[in-house]
């Protein structure tokens, strides 16, 4: 009877463990509120260039206060399920809208008349502005109103372009990617490429650093052609662009601030010039230390690279040099050294002259001498940056020649 009465109590206990799970499970169960791929348009790449023409032409709404200032554009991707045989399959396409106004937020819900369907821009990609529409005082506006909504990501890739923005999101890529992916990818070759800005150059990075009102370097894009590219530093500084640095001296802010995971460094042969070698980096320790002596500050920056010989124009017989020569390998490697040393002074004083200090030197200060930060940092930009003496030191160490005959 007692067992009867187990075997009930226990049958009782499981039914309704099973109910209470099967009450839990209902809420998450079916996708009462989803929405195909192909019944949403998702933004890959955005556009922000002054409104260019008259009044009448750029009408597209009625705008109560203030005039037509920004032409936004979105590239927009769509996906069409394809029917027939190839129903597992999906047609892919982009294509460009645009819209005028002078709030983002108003020329967005504008260019929904514009769609047959929902805009979404949970993975757009990249964002391109004009120097025109940063000029126009549109920067910090541009930036804020991409990070207050809460469908943008802070990985997103922002690039400068002295020319026209919208062309270049209407750029068709030579692999047949859509445009924003392409853009996106570009920028991730900063790994490789020392000519384009490095990791701190998305949405999130850039603003933080535009709220801590030190420069932001943005990385520039140029569309000539039919060639696109990426290369160089747009700087901007307190909501303006304080000016460009370009491929050369991109390269040097990456050395003076260690970001540079691969380089190449080229150098000319002492006996004959027209012959080049090339010293290919692969890992590196730099070190960037302020100094404070009295009311004096300067700043040593010690370099020590390790890599290889990447390449070498074959000098004409007779000579004598020998890549064997362990001499002649110090000979080089003191060469490197002192291009290494140009690059780095080089973008040094274009930084300087900018009175922009993207190369993070205020924060080193900071972390440093925190009391002595908080005396100087209303005066860095203009008074004290612009000329403080740095001091380079760079080793070289070649490990192997990669010799072929």
């Amino acid at each position: 009877m007692v067992n009867l009465l187990i075997t009930k109590n226990n049958k009782a206990r499981n039914f309704v463990i099973w109910l209470l799970l099967t009450a839990i499970c209902l809420p998450l169960a079916g996708c009462w509120d989803q929405r195909e791929l192909q019944d949403r348009q998702m933004v890959l790449a955005a556009a922000i260039d002054v409104a260019e023409g008259d009044g009448k032409e750029q009408e597209q709404f009625v705008q109560p206060h203030g005039g037509k200032v920004f032409r936004l554009s979105v590239q927009m991707l769509d996906i069409e399920p394809q029917q027939g045989e190839q129903q597992r399959g999906a047609k892919i396409s982009t294509f460009v809208i645009s819209g005028t106004g002078r709030l983002f937020s108003e020329i967005e819900r504008d260019m929904l008349g514009q769609l047959g369907k929902p805009m979404n821009w949970e993975h757009i990609q990249a964002i391109v502005i004009s120097q025109a529409a940063i000029e126009a005082g549109g920067i910090g506006q541009i930036m804020d109103w991409f990070v207050r909504d809460i469908e943008m990501r802070w990985r997103i890739r922002v690039y400068v372009t002295t020319g026209e923005a919208k062309p270049i999101i209407e750029y068709q890529p030579p692999n047949g990617e859509p445009n924003g992916l392409f853009l996106a990818g570009i920028g991730r070759n900063y790994l490789k490429n020392p000519h384009i800005a490095g990791a701190d150059t998305e949405l999130g990075f850039l603003v933080i650093r535009m709220d801590n009102k030190v420069a932001a370097p943005f990385p520039t894009i140029q569309l000539v052609g039919d060639v696109l590219k990426v290369g160089g530093t747009a700087l901007i500084m307190k909501g303006e662009l304080a000016g460009y640095v370009d491929e050369y001296d991109s390269l040097g802010a990456k050395l003076i601030t260690g970001l540079e995971k691969s380089a190449i460094i080229t150098t000319a042969c002492t006996e004959h010039p027209d012959r080049i070698y090339a010293f290919e980096l692969f890992r590196h320790d730099t070190r960037l230390t302020p100094h404070v002596s009295g009311d004096n500050i300067y700043y040593t920056l010690d370099i020590a690279m390790y890599g290889n010989i990447g390449e070498m124009e074959g000098c004409p017989e007779p000579h004598n040099h020998q890549v064997r020569d362990p001499q002649y390998v110090r000979k080089l490697e003191l060469q490197f050294a002192e291009e290494v040393k140009k690059a780095v002074y080089h973008s040094y004083k274009r930084h300087q002259a900018l009175r922009a200090d993207a190369l993070r030197m205020g924060k080193k200060m900071q972390i440093r001498y925190p009391k002595k930060w908080a005396e100087i940092k209303d005066r860095w930009h203009d008074e004290i940056f612009p000329f403080i003496p740095l001091v380079v030191s760079v080793n070289v160490t070649i490990h192997q020649l990669g010799e072929h005959k």
